[in-house]
């Protein structure tokens, strides 16, 4: 639906700008769950109020990054039909509550708290007026009033943010995400290759390369990866999951083929040397054609 699909791009897309606002136009004109919309490039320019030059800069950024890609190319006049293919199966949360689930406090304003009587003393109680104390007497009243509780704001047990960074503790460091073990050849196949991608997957996300490692192989998903990333830049690791899933299965095992008995294997023949044909005889100066005799005494038996 739309207003999921633009829920995914609001809190889960990390687009910026002009490529934000044309994710967000292609998920207000999604109406249905394929999260699929027909849209030219003059329909963009008018929906994200931009320069022509700048829509087409956004919308190549949108489909270099993997959320935003084409299902159906323009053809004519035709335009062409986008989708969000991470908002698919995504659903806006449900509205919680967030306040009290009861009514105010009866008697809130006051604080409940009463002064012991003793002999000297006022003996007054200490509401939202502050005791004064007494007025007479050589000792003093002796009130004594509520200072709150033993914990909380007032008396801090745990050190805060600010005396942390003086106390001078390291601030914990993040180390990015965790990588399956299923995944990790395919990881590496990439990283190796030079295909140097963002793996910010969820974890339904990398069940699916996982299963895609089993089904398809590494060697193919990783050819795959560099094709697309020789082609144009990519930066999310995401761009590769849709071209992923159509890629053909592993080839089923067939049966292996049996070894050659030794009985069968004929040893090689040695090769035997051509003897020169016996009419050949080489000149002692080699071929030379042939000349008509110069002395004219050969010619007088009638040839």
């Amino acid at each position: 639906m739309t207003i999921d699909a633009m829920h995914w791009v609001w809190t889960c897309s990390r687009a910026k700008g002009n490529v934000r606002l044309v994710m967000l136009a292609v998920a207000d004109k999604a109406t249905g769950p394929d999260c699929t919309a027909r849209m030219g490039t003059s329909e963009f320019v008018s929906r994200v109020n931009a320069a022509r030059s700048s829509v087409v800069k956004a919308v190549d950024s949108a489909l270099s990054s993997g959320e935003l890609m084409i299902v159906d190319p323009a053809v004519g006049s035709r335009a062409a039909t986008y989708q969000l293919p991470f908002a698919v199966s995504h659903v806006r949360p449900a509205q919680t509550a967030r306040g009290p689930e009861t009514g105010p406090v009866g008697d809130s304003y006051r604080s409940g708290n009463e002064t012991p009587e003793r002999k000297q003393g006022s003996g007054t109680r200490t509401g939202t007026e502050r005791a004064r104390g007494p007025e007479s007497g050589p000792e003093g009243s002796e009130n004594e009033t509520s200072r709150g509780p033993t914990s909380g704001p007032l008396n801090q047990t745990t050190p805060t943010r600010s005396e942390s960074k003086q106390a001078g503790a390291p601030a914990p460091v993040d180390p990015g995400p965790e990588i399956p073990a299923g995944a990790r050849p395919l990881v590496d196949a990439l990283t190796t290759a030079g295909v140097l991608v963002r793996w910010n997957l969820s974890a339904s996300e990398w069940s699916l390369v996982e299963a895609l490692t089993e089904r398809t192989g590494v060697p193919a998903l990783a050819a795959f990866a560099q094709r697309q990333a020789s082609a144009r830049e990519i930066s999310f690791a995401k761009y590769f999951l849709p071209g992923w899933r159509e890629l053909p299965p592993l080839p089923a095992p067939g049966p292996a083929r049996p070894p050659v008995p030794a009985q069968q294997v004929r040893p090689a023949q040695p090769v035997r040397p051509v003897p020169p044909a016996r009419h050949a005889v080489p000149a002692p100066g080699g071929w030379q054609p042939y000349t008509n005799p110069v002395d004219p005494s050969v010619y007088e038996n009638g040839f």
